[in-house]
């Protein structure tokens, strides 16, 4: 096993804040450190953060029985099991938090890219809690697919369309578009800024274009990134969802502890 010196415990700290955990992944490995809890569980954050959360899963079943039976490291394997079920509400918790991952390491077409998902995520949960039972709302269901739910509201209601956010957004107008909350989430999600928001998406090379896209092309039709994420907490709120924050700064707490001791202990 290899060692942790003070300049290494450093530059894992700054990569772990800015949340690039597959540069930290990368620096244990290097150091021959890849085979305790700490590797384990930054390994844990580099899948979970690109919503692989099976893999991040797997990384912590193989961390120690004190650290993996912990009640930190507990919560964190709940939260995965409900992001594997498709737990809507914790899903759309944890898009929020990747959002927040993109805009601090400045990946703003992977910021455009999560936005747009994150805005047709919040169109399907309005749908599958209007037409399904709790028991089958989940976000990874067939039945919530772009298909069938476009089949859903063609076959339905009558609403005949390819694009999946403005026939849902017809449909949603239709059937509740008269509650105050409903109105409040509609007017974030399609007003001009958001619209002018999603064009960027749609030029950019995660969309149907080649364009490059900035801080300052964000900047330019909203008022900064963090203003986007301040809108879509109000949308969750507007739909009594919870939304819980930091959940990898708290994490990162964790893996700071981890790396105490493995810096000074081996």
């Amino acid at each position: 096993m290899g060692s942790i010196d003070p300049k290494n415990e450093f530059l894992i700290t700054h990569l772990i804040e800015r949340y690039s955990y597959d540069g930290a992944q990368s620096l244990l490995k290097d150091l021959k450190i890849d085979n305790v809890d700490l590797y384990y569980l930054v390994s844990s954050c580099k899948y979970a953060s690109n919503f692989d959360f099976e893999t991040s899963l797997e990384m912590l079943e193989k961390m120690s029985p004190k650290v993996k039976n912990s009640k930190k490291i507990k919560k964190i394997k709940n939260n995965l099991l409900d992001l594997i079920e498709g737990n809507p509400e914790i899903i759309l918790e944890e898009f929020i938090e990747n959002i927040k991952i993109k805009v601090k390491k400045d990946e703003y077409i992977d910021f455009l890219g999560r936005a747009y998902r994150f805005k047709e995520a919040i169109l399907k949960y309005v749908f599958i809690r209007s037409e399904m039972s709790k028991k089958e709302v989940s976000l990874l269901s067939s039945k919530v697919s772009k298909r069938n739910i476009l089949k859903t509201l063609k076959k339905d209601f009558k609403i005949y369309t390819n694009n999946l956010s403005y026939g849902l957004t017809i449909y949603i107008n239709k059937r509740m578009g008269r509650k105050k909350s409903i109105r409040n989430v509609l007017a974030i999600l399609n007003s001009d800024k958001m619209e002018s928001l999603m064009r960027l998406r749609h030029e950019s090379p995660v969309g149907h274009g080649f364009k490059g896209v900035s801080k300052q092309d964000i900047e330019q039709v909203y008022d900064s990134p963090k203003e986007v994420i301040n809108d879509f907490v109000k949308v969750c709120g507007y739909l009594d969802i919870d939304i819980k924050h930091n959940k990898y700064d708290n994490i990162n707490e964790s893996i700071k502890d981890l790396l105490y001791k493995y810096t000074f202990k081996i």
